[in-house]
C-alpha cells in the first residue's frame, strides 16, 4: 500500500473508514447490493431514510450506467407529480459511496454463460440484436465479437445455455469446453485493458466510487491461478484512480471449501491465499480489501468456526496495519459474524441469493421469495408448512427493525388474481417483493447499528442468541 494513503482510522473502540470521497463511515456497516432497477434501485431510492449517513451501496459494475438511466427510474415522481428520478439518483451518488462490483461467479462457472451474455449486452440494444442474428446465421465467432475481449473465451467455453435461450440446435455450434480457471491463467494482458479500463472509467465518473474487480475463484491452491488473481487486481489498480489516488480494492474470491483442504502441516487454501494478499497489498496501491466467499452459507459445513475465525482475524489485523477497510460482498450473516474480527462492512443482494441466478420459482409461495426477520437473524418464506413463516409474524405484531421500514405488507392494489388466496392478501409476488420483502433486507443496517451502539456488544453474541441457520459457534472460536 502507498504510504500516503490511509483509509481507516481507529480511535479507542470506534473505527471509521473512508470509501471514495466519503470519510468517517462508522463500522460495522451493511452495504445493500443493487442488481436491477425493477426492484432493487427503486427500493433503495424509496427507503433512503433507512440508510446510514454515507452508507456504502454496492452497484453492478459495467451495468450501473444503464440502470441509472432507465426511464422507469428517471420518471419517478414526487408528491406533487413532478419528475424526481434523475435528482434522486444524483443525490444517491453524491451522498453515498458506490462500490462498483462485477459479479465474479459469471466468470467462474461454465453454466453461467447465458447470464454473462445477458449482463454484458443489455446495455447495447444493437450489439444484443447483432449477437442473436449472427448465432442464428450459424456464425458464433461474429456473435462473440460483440462482447468485450476478456469475456469471449468464457462465452466460447459453453454456448449451450445461450443456444437454448434462442432455440438454436446445439449441433450447429461447438464449445471449447475450457475450464474458467484455465481461461484466467492464459488471458493476454491486452484483454484486460478494454474491459477493466471501461469499468474503471465509468466508476470514476461518479463523485464517490471504488471498484472491486472480477477475479478468478480460488478453490484449490494453484500457483498459476494465484498469479492470475494478482494480475487482475493489479490491472484494476492501474485503471481505477482519481486525482492520482487508488480507488481499486484488492479482491479475493474464495470457494467455501478453500477453508477445509489442509493436509498435515500444509495450511488450507484460504490461509495460503491470504498470505499472497498480504504481499500484494503491501507492495501495491489499493484503497481497500474485498473478500467474497462463494456460497458462504456453506462454509461451516466444510470447515470449523475456529479455522474460519482465524482467517478473518488475520485478515482484520493486516487491514488494520495497512489502514485499509475490509468488505465482504455477498456475505449476509457470515459477514456480520466476521465483523467481530475486523471486517468493516458486509453485504447482501436484496433477494438474499449468494449469486446471480436465472429462472424463477414455480410454486405460488416460492414466488414471494424469502423475507428477513431481523429479530431472529434469518429469512423465511411467506408461508411454511413445517414451521413459522412471515405470515405468522404478521399475524403477531409484524416485523421489528428500522422505523423507516414497514412492519407488515401494505394492502394490495386491484391487479391481483381474486381466485389466488395469496394475491388477495398480499398482491402479486412482484408487488409484495417490491413493497415489503426486499425492503426488509435493509434491516441488516439495524443489526450493524445495534453493534455500533453497544446494544448488542458483539455480532457473534447477537447471532448466538438468534435462530440463524448456518452461522456456527465453537468454544475455541
Amino acid at each position: 500500500m502507498s504510504e500516503e494513503n490511509s483509509f481507516k482510522t481507529i480511535s479507542g473502540d470506534e473505527t471509521t473508514v473512508q470509501i471514495g470521497d466519503h470519510k468517517g463511515i462508522e463500522t460495522p456497516f451493511f452495504a445493500p447490493e443493487i442488481k436491477n432497477w425493477q426492484n432493487d434501485l427503486h427500493v433503495t431510492l424509496d427507503y433512503r431514510e433507512a440508510l446510514d449517513d454515507h452508507n456504502p451501496i454496492i452497484v453492478p459494475a459495467w451495468d450501473w450506467p444503464r440502470l441509472r438511466e432507465k426511464n422507469s427510474i428517471l420518471q419517478r415522481k414526487g408528491e406533487d407529480e413532478t419528475p424526481t428520478g434523475k435528482k434522486e439518483v444524483e443525490e444517491l451518488e453524491k451522498d453515498h459511496p458506490l462500490i462498483h462490483y462485477f459479479p465474479p461467479e459469471l466468470l467462474a462457472y461454465r453454466g453461467k454463460t447465458n447470464i454473462l451474455r445477458k449482463y454484458l449486452l443489455k446495455r447495447d440494444k444493437e450489439s444484443k440484436s447483432d449477437f442473436k442474428s449472427a448465432l442464428q446465421d450459424g456464425d458464433p465467432e461474429r456473435a462473440i465479437e460483440e462482447l468485450p475481449k476478456l469475456t469471449r473465451p468464457f462465452i466460447r467455453s459453453n454456448l449451450n445455455p445461450i443456444l437454448n435461450d434462442f432455440n438454436i440446435r446445439k449441433e450447429t455450434v461447438s464449445n471449447t469446453g475450457e475450464d474458467p480457471e484455465e481461461i484466467w491463467k492464459s488471458l493476454p494482458d491486452t484483454h484486460y485493458d478494454g474491459f477493466y479500463r471501461q469499468i474503471a472509467n465509468e466508476a470514476m465518473e461518479r463523485s464517490s466510487a471504488v471498484v472491486v474487480p472480477p477475479v478468478p475463484q480460488i478453490q484449490r491452491y494453484d500457483g498459476d491461478l494465484i498469479t492470475a488473481v494478482c494480475k487482475a487486481n493489479a490491472k484494476m489498480s492501474k485503471f481505477a484512480r482519481r486525482d492520482g489516488e487508488s480507488r481499486a480494492y484488492f479482491h479475493l474470491y474464495l470457494h467455501y471449501t478453500s477453508f477445509s483442504d489442509s493436509h498435515g502441516d500444509e495450511r488450507d487454501t484460504a490461509s495460503r491465499a491470504l498470505k499472497i494478499l498480504r504481499s500484494e497489498v503491501e507492495r501495491g496501491d489499493y484503497a481497500g480489501i474485498a473478500v467474497t466467499i462463494y456460497k458462504g452459507e456453506e462454509v461451516f459445513e466444510s470447515s470449523t468456526p475456529p479455522r474460519v475465525g482465524t482467517f478473518f482475524e488475520n485478515l482484520g489485523s493486516f487491514a488494520e496495519e495497512q489502514a485499509l477497510p475490509v468488505i465482504c460482498p455477498r456475505s449476509e450473516w457470515l459477514g456480520f459474524w466476521a465483523t467481530d474480527s475486523g471486517v468493516d462492512g458486509f453485504s447482501s443482494l436484496y433477494n438474499g441469493s449468494w449469486v446471480y441466478r436465472s429462472g424463477g420459482a414455480v410454486d405460488d409461495v416460492d414466488q414471494y421469495g424469502y423475507t428477513m426477520v431481523p429479530s431472529e437473524s434469518r429469512s423465511l418464506k411467506l408461508r411454511s408448512d413445517d414451521g413459522k413463516g412471515i405470515e405468522d409474524h404478521i399475524a403477531d405484531e409484524g416485523l421489528s427493525g428500522l422505523d423507516a421500514l414497514p412492519d407488515e405488507p401494505p394492502k394490495p392494489p386491484s391487479d391481483f388474481d381474486p381466485n389466488n388466496g395469496l394475491q388477495s392478501r398480499y398482491g402479486t409476488p412482484f408487488y409484495y417483493r417490491r413493497q415489503f420483502g426486499k425492503p426488509q433486507k435493509l434491516n441488516h443496517i439495524w443489526e450493524a447499528r445495534q453493534v455500533r451502539s453497544g446494544d448488542s456488544p458483539t455480532a457473534r453474541g447477537r447471532l448466538e442468541d438468534s435462530q440463524n441457520g448456518y452461522v456456527e459457534f465453537d468454544e475455541e472460536s
